[in-house]
C-alpha cells in the first residue's frame, strides 16, 4: 500500500500549483482591454472560453472599456450566440468593435453585440449566413429553423444596442427581393457585406448605416470616443497556451495514466508505472484547469477517491466488486467533469437548461468523446502490456531482484507451476506478496485478502504477472 500512498500524495502535490497563474495576471481596473479576434479565434471552444473569462474579469475589475480587434472570417455559430447574449450584452462597461480589416460571419455578429462599431479605412463586414460545421448545405426546413432561431436572439441584441435590425438581418438571411441600404444595392438572394465607408455612411435620419465611423487604429478609436486610459491587450499567457495544448491532448494523458496505474499495481515497489501515472494525471488536471474547464481540487479529489476505492477492492475486500464499481464511477466522473467547460456548465446551471438536448450535447459531447478515446486507448494499452510486458527486458530488470530474491537476470520460471500446486507464503500477502513454490519465490496474489507469512497456499489461477492463490486447508499441505 505504501507505493499507492506515494502515488496519491504526489498527484495532489503536483496539482496544488495549478492556481498560481491567477496571481500573475495584470489587473484590468481603469484600463482599456483589447481582445484580438484573429483567423482561428472563433473556431475553437477553448478560445471562446478564454474570451468569456476576459470579459468576466473586465466587468468584475471595472475596466474602462473593452475593444474587440477583429480580423476574422467567422467561426462557430452556437458559441458566438452564447457570447453575444451572455457575455457581451450584460456588460455595463463600454464595448467597441474595431473591424481591422474584416469581420465576416460570426465576427459581424460579435461586432453587432458591441455598443459601437468602428471600421478600418479599408475593411469589410457582413456575410453572416448560417452554415453547418462541415460547410455542407442545409435542407430547407433545417435552414429556416436555424435562421429563425438565430435571427430572434440577434434581433434582440442589435435592437438593444441601437443598430438597424434590417441591416444585420440582410447579412444573415437572403431576401427574395432586391433591397437598398443607403448607397448599397443588394441583389435578390444575396447576403449583405459592407465596406468600411459604406458601413459608416450617414443616412437621411442622420444615423449611420451600421458603424459609428472609421478609425486608423485602436488609438484613433479611443481618441474619437474621448477615452483616455492605459491599454492592455488580453492574450493567453504561456501557461494558458500550454494548458490549451494539454487539454487538447487529454485522451492521450488518460491513456498513459491508466497504463501507468496498471503497471504500478503489477510491479513491485514504486517505479516507472507510478511516475507515469502521476505525471499524466497531474498534467491532465493542470492543463484543463488552465484551459478554463472544471478540472479543480474537487475533481482531483474525486479521482483520488476512485483510486483509493480500487485499492480497497484490490487489497482489503477482493472479490466483492462494490468498491471497484464505486471507484470506477468516481474516476469516470472526475475525468469527464475535468474536461467540461466551467463557463458553459455555469450557464447550464444558472439558466436551468437541463432539458435542452442541443445545449447539453454542445457542452458535454466533446468531453465525452475525449473520455471514450482515452478509456479505449487505455484498455488497448493494458491488453498490450498483459501480452508483451512480462517477457520484456524492462520487466525482468524491474521485477527479478524483488520477486525472485535473486540477482538481476535470474527470471522466475513459472512455466512449471500448475493450478493445484502448493507452497508457503514467505511474505505477508496483502493480498500481493511472495510464496515459495517448487523451491522458487514467486509473485502471488491472495484471492482471500490478507494472509500472514508462513500460511500454506494453493495455486488456483495463473496470470501473466503473478499466481492467484488461496489458503491451503489440507491437513498436511499435500
Amino acid at each position: 500500500m505504501k507505493r499507492i500512498h506515494l502515488l496519491l500524495l504526489a498527484l495532489l502535490a503536483l496539482f496544488a500549483g495549478a492556481p498560481f497563474r491567477a496571481a500573475a495576471e495584470e489587473t484590468f481596473r481603469d484600463r482599456v482591454v483589447v481582445i484580438p479576434v484573429g483567423e482561428d479565434s472563433l473556431t475553437s471552444k477553448q478560445s471562446f472560453g478564454f474570451m468569456n473569462r476576459i470579459l468576466k474579469r473586465a466587468q468584475e475589475e471595472q475596466a474602462r472599456a473593452v475593444i474587440f480587434d477583429l480580423n476574422t472570417p467567422g467561426g462557430l455559430a452556437w458559441e458566438t450566440s452564447e457570447m453575444m447574449m451572455k457575455s457581451i450584452q450584460p456588460l455595463t462597461i463600454p464595448t467597441y468593435a474595431y473591424v481591422n480589416p474584416r469581420a465576416m460571419s460570426a465576427g459581424a455578429l460579435i461586432s453587432a453585440a458591441c455598443d459601437k462599431i468602428y471600421m478600418a479605412p479599408v475593411s469589410s463586414i457582413g456575410a453572416a449566413g448560417i452554415i453547418t460545421s462541415s460547410g455542407e448545405e442545409m435542407d430547407t426546413v433545417m435552414r429556416k429553423k436555424a435562421e429563425s432561431a438565430f435571427w430572434a436572439f440577434t434581433r434582440s441584441v442589435v435592437t438593444e444596442k441601437g443598430y438597424r435590425p434590417e441591416v444585420v438581418k440582410a447579412m444573415m438571411i437572403p431576401s427574395d427581393q432586391e433591397q437598398q441600404f443607403g448607397p448599397v444595392k443588394l441583389e435578390k438572394g444575396a447576403l449583405l457585406t459592407l465596406t468600411g465607408k459604406e458601413a459608416a455612411a450617414r443616412l437621411e435620419d442622420g444615423r449611420p448605416l451600421l458603424a459609428q465611423g472609421t478609425a486608423s487604429s485602436v488609438t484613433d478609436l479611443l481618441a474619437q470616443e474621448k477615452v483616455n486610459a492605459p491599454v492592455v491587450t488580453a492574450e493567453p499567457t504561456a501557461f494558458e497556451r500550454i494548458g490549451l495544448w494539454i487539454a487538447w491532448a487529454s485522451p492521450i494523458l488518460i491513456l498513459l495514466g491508466i497504463g501507468g496505474i496498471y503497471m504500478e499495481f503489477k510491479t513491485p515497489g514504486f517505479g516507472i508505472g507510478g511516475i507515469v501515472a502521476i505525471a499524466a494525471f497531474a498534467l491532465f488536471f493542470f492543463g484543463n484547469n488552465i484551459a478554463g474547464n472544471l478540472a479543480g481540487y474537487e475533481t482531483a479529489a474525486l479521482l483520488v477517491l476512485g483510486i483509493v476505492l480500487l485499492c480497497v477492492e484490490f487489497f482489503v475486500i477482493p472479490g466483492t466488486f462494490i468498491a471497484a464499481i464505486a471507484g470506477g464511477v468516481c474516476i469516470f466522473l472526475a475525468l469527464f467533469g475535468g474536461m467540461v467547460s466551467s463557463w458553459e456548465w455555469d450557464h447550464i446551471i444558472r439558466d436551468g437548461q437541463w432539458d435542452d438536448v442541443n445545449t447539453l450535447a454542445a457542452v458535454l459531447g466533446i468531453p465525452l468523446l475525449k473520455l471514450a478515446l482515452g478509456l479505449t486507448g487505455g484498455s488497448l494499452l493494458i491488453a498490450l502490456l498483459m501480452k508483451y510486458l512480462p517477457d520484456s527486458i524492462l520487466m525482468r530488470r524491474v521485477t527479478n531482484a524483488t520477486v525472485s530474491g535473486g540477482s538481476a537476470g535470474e527470471a522466475v520460471n513459472i512455466a512449471r507451476v500448475q493450478v493445484g500446486d502448493r507452497g508457503n507464503a514467505v511474505t505477508e500477502l496483502k493480498p500481493n506478496g511472495k510464496a515459495m513454490i517448487h523451491g522458487e519465490i514467486c509473485e502471488v496474489f491472495s484471492r482471500q485478502g490478507i494472509l500472514i507469512k508462513g500460511t500454506p497456499v494453493r495455486v488456483v489461477d495463473i496470470r501473466p504477472f503473478d499466481l492467484v492463490v488461496v489458503k491451503d486447508d489440507s491437513p498436511s499441505g499435500d
